[in-house]
This record gives structure tokens, C-alpha cells and sequence, in this order.
């Protein structure tokens, strides 16, 4: 895993030199918010493109929605409030209520119509995913406190690699599963507020990762070892930073511009 984390952070130095730091800083995290919500809810059956998405968050709910139904659009618009409350907190610790608050704002206008719940609360029944029953869910309620204080206490000794206690934190979080919906999105956003706390890149996890996603979690659940899921979140994010590299460098060196008529046969 070392050798991993060092390409991973070779890796992050290009990645901040060639793409962040040449973004205007508003724009950078436009462009993240934008594509990290559609990735996110797309995951969870949204069928939102990354274009409808951006569409959606410039004309909000002036967009004439074509085949996509009112619930997918605020669930989006949701996840872009509970975006912009995270990113705008990174100076607030890793608690218990900062959870609460937002899995409110992702689940406001969704939650009483898919679950009859009101939007931060815990669920009050056992939850399952999938084929995955998680454990009493009256016990992992309460180990939500003691999953924060950790984490927290990492996040501030800085003793681990920030994707370990990102990955960490994630695979503890999905496993508790304490809210009747949203937990997905809920530790995917908390997970990367701790690596923008820890000044590292996004992860993000598309719709066609989500069987790897899916089978990192239920190894690192199996072996009771996290280290799977941060070799899972290190790929998954040395791809994505490389991929914007590379269409970067390759539209500055290979662009061409032709106003010439195209030869006709004879």
C-alpha cells in the first residue's frame, strides 16, 4: 500500500499544478460540486447526466424536466445544498450533529415522501442494502458519537495518510448505516470534507464503479481491514486526476483550428 500512496501523492502534486491551481478558485469548486452530485446521486439510481446536472443547478426549477421525474431533480438540487453547507465548514470540527445536518439538507425534499421520515433523523427500524443486513441499529446509533471523536482526532494528528482516514471513516460510516436513507451520499460527502480539511483532491465514485465500490466495502467489512478500500479510493482517484491531466495536455498540444474547404472529389 506505501508504494500506492506515494504514486497517489505524486500523483496529487501534478494533478494541484497542472488542473486546481490553474482554475480560478470559484469556478474549481463549481466544477467539483457539479460533478461529484451527479456522480454521487447516479450511484444511488439518479439518472441525472453530468450536462443535466450542470443544466439544472444554472436554471434550478425553471428546467423543463425531460425524462427524468421531479423527485431525481431535487434529490440533485438537495445534494447541492448539502455540497455547499460541507464545503462551506471546513473550519468546523467532525461531529455527530455536522452528520445530522447534513443528511437534513440531502434528504429535505425527499425523505417524508420515499421513507415517511423527517430529514436528520435516525432510522428507527433495521436497515439493510442490497444483500447486506447491518448490525442492531439501536447499537450503531450509538457508536455515531465515538465515530466522530476518532475521526476527528485523526483528522487533527494527521498520524495516518488522509485517503486512510477518509477510507476509514467511510467503511465505519456505511457499516453503521444510522439514517433511514442517504447514508451513501452522506459518507461520500463526509469522507471528502476530510480530505479537503487535509487539502487533498475529491474521490469520486461514478455509477459504473459502483460493483468495485460495492466489493471494496464488503472486503474491507469481511477481513476487518480498511486498507482495502483505501487501495479502492487511491485508483479510483490517481485515474480520475490522471484522466484530466491527460485531456488537458492533449487538447493544449493536439488543438487545431481549420477554415479551409474541405477538396471535393471529382
Amino acid at each position: 500500500m506505501d508504494q500506492l500512496l506515494q504514486t497517489y501523492d505524486n500523483t496529487v502534486t501534478e494533478y494541484k499544478k497542472i488542473i486546481s491551481d490553474s482554475f480560478n478558485v470559484d469556478d474549481f469548486r463549481e466544477y467539483n460540486e457539479i460533478l461529484f452530485s451527479a456522480h454521487s446521486c447516479a450511484v444511488e439510481g439518479n439518472s441525472f447526466t453530468v450536462d443535466e446536472t450542470r443544466e439544472l443547478r444554472e436554471k434550478g426549477m425553471s428546467l423543463k424536466l425531460q425524462n427524468h421525474s421531479l423527485f431525481e431533480a431535487f434529490e440533485i438540487l438537495d445534494h447541492f445544498n448539502a455540497y455547499e453547507f460541507v464545503f462551506d465548514n471546513l473550519d468546523r470540527p467532525l461531529t455527530e450533529l455536522f452528520v445530522k445536518q447534513t443528511q437534513e439538507l440531502l434528504t429535505r425534499n425527499t425523505i417524508k415522501f420515499a421513507k415517511g421520515y423527517e430529514p436528520g433523523e435516525y432510522t428507527r427500524t433495521q436497515m439493510a442494502a442490497g444483500d447486506t443486513v447491518f448490525g442492531d441499529f439501536e447499537i450503531s446509533i450509538k457508536r455515531m458519537p465515538q465515530l466522530m471523536q476518532s475521526t476527528e482526532e485523526a483528522i487533527l494528528k494527521s498520524s495516518l495518510h488522509p485517503l486512510e482516514i477518509s477510507a476509514r471513516f467511510h467503511k465505519f460510516f456505511i457499516y453503521l448505516h444510522p439514517f433511514p436513507d442517504g447514508n451513501g451520499r452522506v459518507g461520500r460527502l463526509i469522507s471528502n470534507y476530510i480530505l479537503a480539511r487535509l487539502s487533498q483532491p475529491h474521490v469520486i465514485v461514478t455509477a459504473a464503479d459502483k460493483p468495485a465500490y460495492i466489493n471494496a466495502l464488503k472486503l474491507s467489512e469481511k477481513y476487518r481491514d480498511t486498507s482495502i478500500l483505501t487501495n479502492y479510493f487511491a485508483e479510483l482517484s490517481i485515474k480520475r486526476m490522471q484522466s484530466e491531466i491527460d485531456q488537458k495536455r492533449n487538447l493544449t498540444n493536439n488543438f487545431e483550428m481549420n477554415f479551409q474547404p474541405r477538396k471535393r472529389g471529382r
